[in-house]
């Protein structure tokens, strides 16, 4: 199946694609777009969308940073509407900065459970944590590219979430580099 975003332009550009109440939210990390480089995050949106009939919110994450968690929440709100979900399962999958801004909507909004991609721990680690300890009831899957410079700091992690997992991705840089497959397939640990 070849289906594309239903792109909604704005300030805060996103794309999504209607599906069942299972509600996959993709955050972008910082400068990306919804699509996603290589349309990684469309390719992921297809994926989840044909094997298992997912709603996909994929938000884009300029590189400016006059966006926040209120933004996130409006996107989320307005895309839910326009697919006609009222009871949505929520599903984050959040890259690199994109993680920091997803742990903070889920600390405001119930999502069932979380792939965190290469979460920069080496910025702001005391808003993780806080972010963390304010979600006890939310799975919580951190993947670290074993090259990543944030691997090295992922055990610190341990303990700041009962339902937290991490997995580590070998020979695997920041930007999975030539491994944009093995990215994709990262989402499945979604559902």
């Amino acid at each position: 199946m070849n289906v594309d975003f239903i792109r909604v332009a704005g300030d805060l550009e996103y794309g999504y694609l209607p599906g069942n109440e299972k509600v996959v939210f993709i955050k972008a990390g910082l400068g990306g777009n919804y699509t996603g480089y290589e349309n990684k995050y469309l390719r992921i949106a297809r994926n989840l969308h044909e094997k298992h009939g997912c709603t996909v919110i994929s938000v884009s994450n300029p590189n400016d940073n006059r966006f926040g968690v209120k933004d996130d929440r409006a996107v989320l709100s307005e895309a839910l509407r326009k697919c006609g979900i009222e009871n949505p399962e929520l599903y984050l999958f959040g890259n690199s900065n994109g993680c920091q801004k997803g742990l903070a909507l889920a600390a405001e909004i119930p999502f069932r459970r979380m792939v965190l991609v290469n979460m920069p721990l080496t910025i702001n680690f005391h808003k993780t944590k806080q972010f963390l300890s304010a979600i006890p009831e939310t799975e919580v899957i951190a993947v670290f590219g074993e090259r990543d410079i944030s691997f090295r700091y992922a055990v610190f992690l341990e303990g700041k979430s009962a339902r937290m997992k991490i997995v580590s991705v070998p020979d695997t840089d920041h930007k999975f580099t030539g491994k944009l497959s093995e990215f994709i397939d990262l989402s499945e640990m979604l559902l």
